[in-house]
């Protein structure tokens, strides 16, 4: 496939969109990242973030913003500075645009792996053909170009739309051995921080592909940190390779990322690392000076997911001083990603039963209800971080009425 920067040519734009509607200024907005200006890099690069990926959606635009984004990653222009339009760990106001680039790349490989997981590519290529629709579907998209449905909501749920979704997936999929040629050779590049984002992009897209696992032992030689090692051992993480020998490494960090592999989700010592890394939540969240670009957010949260998708309601006594230690560190905003899976494991629930209510909750459950009740971080004035949760098992929303449940046998 061309990642050549004349794919902004070479593309028929009006036979796509975005989450803003046609695509046909893409070609435009996209040369800023190739402009003198900063600002016009920072308007391209703030526009491949929120406009081309919105909010983890993959539009029928993305496949060809991708192919021209990693046409760049060798040019000159990769160097310049550029601001981070998100204002996050995506890198600092004076980082070069090509640590940036590598990110979206990054992103839109999960995006699409999320969406997309369980399916086939045959499979998906199949869900793209609109067979005997193909002339309603050429109408929709000449509609869609022309503006002239005002993306009213009839557009949206034109059943169709669903074979051109798939059909973005499909090219995504069939681009991904492009992409990862593109970003293979940053992979042993002087910068760090371009090495570093280089492997995680190369977890990411490794996904996505059906090829060979990506050779990271040049990155690996060339690591000088945590942070560069652990993006090396989460890029082994994402595309499926064999992380086991690093449970015994001697950074905590290290071990506690090498057992978020899902071929280790039956392995004792993985989820030994899990509890004992969430012990401490808030040295997890500080381990990294640059986080790698597989935690979306809070390090801790990544931990809690893969902690409570290998836990059982059975293991909710070992599991108590983990949710303790979580309830001391979590506020209204992260009571949910921080507790809510533990809670509902300890009240019993899991994804094949549910609870109407608790009556009379035993001994353990109420060492966890307390844990709640005296967190004052999770009762701030006017927001109730887990009143949905806990009116969902049957529990009291009410502070007071928590405490007294919690208190009495």
């Amino acid at each position: 496939m061309d990642t050549r920067a004349d794919t902004l040519r070479s593309t028929d734009w009006s036979r796509t969109f975005h989450a803003h509607g046609p695509a046909t200024d893409a070609p435009e907005v996209l040369a800023g990242l190739l402009s003198a200006k900063g600002e016009e890099r920072a308007e391209a690069l703030a526009y491949l973030n929120g406009v081309i990926l919105h909010q983890g959606t993959v539009y029928p635009a993305t496949p060809p913003a991708a192919l021209f984004v990693a046409g760049l990653l060798a040019d000159p222009v990769g160097d310049l500075p550029v601001s981070d339009p998100l204002g996050g760990s995506a890198g600092a106001p004076s980082d070069p645009l090509r640590p940036h680039l590598l990110g979206f790349l990054a992103d839109v490989a999960r995006a699409v792996t999320e969406v997309s997981a369980g399916r086939s590519l045959a499979h998906m290529i199949e869900l793209a053909d609109p067979g005997e629709q193909r002339d309603e579907l050429d109408a929709l998209l000449t509609r869609m170009a022309r503006g002239d449905t005002e993306w009213d909501e009839g557009l949206w749920e034109d059943p169709l739309l669903d074979t051109v979704f798939h059909a973005a997936l499909r090219d995504l999929h069939l681009a991904a051995p492009a992409l990862l040629g593109a970003v293979r050779p940053l992979l042993t590049h002087a910068d760090g921080r371009v090495r570093q984002q280089a492997v995680t992009a190369s977890g990411a897209l490794s996904r996505l592909g059906e090829g060979p696992e990506v050779d990271l032992s040049g990155a690996a030689d060339l690591a000088e940190n945590r942070d560069q090692g652990a993006a090396i051992v989460l890029a082994l993480v994402e595309g499926g390779g064999d992380t086991s020998a690093f449970l015994t490494h001697p950074d905590q960090a290290i071990r506690a990322c090498a057992a978020l592999s899902e071929h280790l989700e039956d392995d004792p010592v993985a989820l030994g690392e899990l509890r004992t890394a969430l012990a401490d939540p808030s040295a997890a969240d500080s381990w990294f000076q640059d986080r790698p670009g597989f935690f979306p957010g809070h390090v801790r949260s990544s931990l809690v997911d893969a902690l409570v998708a290998r836990s059982g309601p059975g293991d909710a006594a070992d599991l108590l001083p983990v949710f303790r230690a979580l309830a001391g560190v979590a506020s209204v905003f992260t009571s949910e990603s921080d507790l809510a899976g533990l809670l509902r494991l300890a009240m019993g629930v899991t994804e094949e039963t549910t609870v109407s209510g608790v009556v009379s909750p035993t001994d353990l459950q109420r060492a966890y209800l307390r844990a709640v009740a005296d967190n004052d971080r999770l009762w701030s004035t006017g927001v109730a971080g887990l009143s949905p949760v806990l009116h969902g098992l049957g529990l009291p929303s009410d502070r007071e009425a928590l405490a007294a449940l919690a208190a009495n046998p």
